[in-house]
């Protein structure tokens, strides 16, 4: 079982990067392809992006259609969800 990776409190630029580079850290270690759309959107006032999984050997996506934003991407790599 996955360990409980709490999600960030994204209060500044800083955060937010260091928010992405968990969740490719995170894909990265279950064998996963992180692609985010490096667009920088507001839900709630808070910046999030949108990111999908793809798995590394065959390429085939495993996320939703619409894409995950931060918070349900590392709900989804720590299978939490």
């Amino acid at each position: 079982m996955a360990k409980k990776v709490a999600t960030l409190c994204v209060h500044s630029a800083k955060d937010f990067k260091n928010q992405g580079k968990v969740i490719a850290k995170l894909a990265k270690q279950n064998k996963l392809i992180a692609i985010t759309n490096r667009v920088d959107l507001f839900i709630d006032g808070k910046p999030c992006r949108r990111w999908w999984f793809a798995d590394k050997k065959t390429g085939v996506l495993l996320s939703v259609e619409y894409g995950l934003v931060d918070n349900e991407a590392i709900n989804f790599l720590t299978n939490a969800i």
